[in-house]
């Protein structure tokens, strides 16, 4: 695992949210620690996001690529619940730390 100083955007239509900070980075994951917005901490891994990333040219050991995951999501309608898969996209970068 080597370690990273990374940037991670969410884009949809409502806006888009960042996250920042320290993470590590295996030979295909990016693991990062979070907190919950009840406060509780966890730690997230983005898989296969190192395959996307590419090297960024004139700077050494900075990396950025698109990630996407497949998620589930629950909602009502009609007075039942229906599941629909929809793809979220992430704009991730990072930076090797020595």
């Amino acid at each position: 695992m080597k370690k990273v100083v990374y940037s991670i955007s969410k884009f949809n239509k409502f806006g888009s949210n960042k996250m920042s900070g320290v993470g590590f980075i295996t030979d295909k994951d990016l693991v990062i620690a979070c907190v919950s917005q009840k406060g509780n901490p966890y730690i997230r891994v983005f898989e296969d996001c190192v395959k996307n990333c590419h090297a960024i040219q004139g700077r050494d050991g900075e990396f950025k690529g698109p990630h996407y995951e497949i998620r589930e999501v629950e909602f009502e309608k009609n007075g039942s619940y229906e599941t629909r898969e929809i793809e979220v996209e992430y704009s991730v970068w990072y930076k090797l730390v020595d």
